[in-house]
């Protein structure tokens, strides 16, 4: 596989095909790539190649996340305290 985007949406794509002409398991022995995966990329597969491009892996929330309040406390905080530093707020805080 190239290092082009496009390129690696076109190798899906012909796994995919390949899958749906000759079956899951001669796929993933051809292309060397595990049969949970090739199942994964049909199911998301609808005949564009927008729709097996890879999707985020950010989380959408963390549980020790900081909450828009004390964002808010922190930001004021640092701004009526212009002299002190990071570790004098990391300490205060």
């Amino acid at each position: 596989m190239g290092n082009n985007i496009t390129q690696k949406l076109k190798y899906k794509e012909s796994v995919v095909k390949f899958s749906y002409k000759y079956g899951v398991t001669k796929a993933s022995i051809k292309f060397s790539e595990c049969r949970r995966t090739i199942y994964r990329w049909r199911e998301r597969y609808d005949g564009n190649l927008e729709s097996l491009k890879d999707k985020s892996r950010k989380p959408h929330y963390h549980p020790n996340q900081h909450t828009e309040e004390e964002i808010k406390m922190i930001k004021n905080y640092k701004n009526n305290n212009k002299e002190t530093g990071l570790v004098v707020l990391w300490v205060k805080l």
